[in-house]
């Protein structure tokens, strides 16, 4: 496979990024309807506007959206964005994550990088940043648990599968602006 992560940028999106942005999102809804929170019917019939809406959270003072771009190919194979606050509380929450299954693991360090961008962009405006994440998911809780997320005990149920939830993990920061 080759050591990918030399051809990695990450940057954050802009509006005019929504076909990438489309692209890597029903690629992600293909994948894993779940990480994603809607199922490949819906996804594709969401409207341009919806795509450029999701492309400008990169460039907005409350929300962060960074896409892992193969400098070789142009494809774009992660995403993962952040918010400021949620139904929840006021602390940053990690959002939309995902990386295409050929560029997984720690060998690739795809997801890492991504964290990274957000963890710096969160802890800007938060001591805290806060994400769900599907229990039955264990490669997934293995890396935030890696990162140093740990579990609150909440749980949310899941649409896409009845009977399921999602578990909150938070991250303490360092203090904003240091």
């Amino acid at each position: 496979m080759g050591d990918r992560s030399q051809s990695i940028t990450i940057r954050s999106t802009m509006e005019s990024d929504w076909p990438q942005i489309r692209g890597l999102r029903i690629e992600n809804a293909t994948d894993n309807p779940i990480s994603y929170g809607a199922t490949l019917h819906t996804t594709r019939r969401m409207n341009v506007d919806a795509w450029r809406l999701r492309g400008r959270r990169g460039e907005g003072p409350d929300t962060a959206s960074l896409a892992a771009i193969d400098t070789k190919t142009g494809r774009w194979v992660g995403m993962m964005s952040g918010q400021l606050g949620d139904e929840d509380g006021p602390q940053a929450v990690l959002t939309g994550v995902y990386v295409s299954s050929d560029y997984r693991g720690r060998q690739c360090g795809i997801a890492d990088a991504l964290l990274d961008e957000v963890e710096d962009w969160a802890c800007r405006t938060s001591d805290r940043l806060r994400l769900f994440v599907y229990e039955n998911s264990p490669r997934a809780i293995g890396f935030y648990r890696r990162r140093d997320f740990r579990e609150t005990g909440r749980r949310r149920a899941i649409a896409l599968d009845p009977g399921g939830h999602t578990l909150e993990m938070v991250k303490t920061l360092r203090a904003p602006n240091q």
